[in-house]
């Protein structure tokens, strides 16, 4: 077995480094996108920090374990196969890429708080099959129109509005 440049190592260093940071990025932004409508005059935001940064440090954690099994099982294929070293870095580093966004989509889809700014735009036009909100105006007071004739109406009237 010879050996490896290291600029060869340097990549397969990188694949946890991204990759956990990738995933903790993903834990943050869902922080910052929900922590600035919360008031500040309580602990509530210093609580949910903390669980965001806590669950970020376990997808930093989750994320260097991944990309690190991933890009090596990759890897370790490849070369078995008989592909250079180039290539199966290259493959390798190309499927934990498509494998982080894929954890990626499937926690934003899991804990959608995690993509907040979606959430905040709930209608999406009046296309076709768009649901909109009725709008009824504004409710007006029955108590602000002139009592009913009616002896039947004029009693639930005066139950209502005196």
């Amino acid at each position: 077995m010879k050996r490896e440049s290291p600029r060869w190592w340097f990549a397969r260093v990188l694949w946890p480094l991204l990759g956990g940071a990738w995933v903790a990025w993903v834990w943050l932004a869902g922080a910052f996108h929900n922590l600035p409508a919360m008031g500040g005059d309580t602990f509530a935001p210093l609580i949910v920090w903390g669980f965001f940064v806590f669950f970020a440090g376990v997808g930093l954690f989750a994320g260097a374990a991944s990309a690190t099994v991933i890009g090596g099982a990759i890897e370790w294929l490849l070369r078995r196969i008989g592909v250079g070293i180039i290539a199966a870095i290259s493959v390798a580093t190309l499927v934990n890429v498509l494998a982080l966004w894929q954890i990626t989509d499937f926690l934003q889809t899991k804990y959608p708080s995690l993509r907040a700014e979606r959430a905040v735009k709930p209608h999406r036009g009046t296309a076709a099959g768009a649901l909109t909100p009725a709008d009824n105006g504004p409710h007006q007071n029955p108590c602000s129109a002139p009592p009913p004739t009616d002896a039947r109406e004029r009693a639930l009237w005066d139950a209502e509005c005196r």
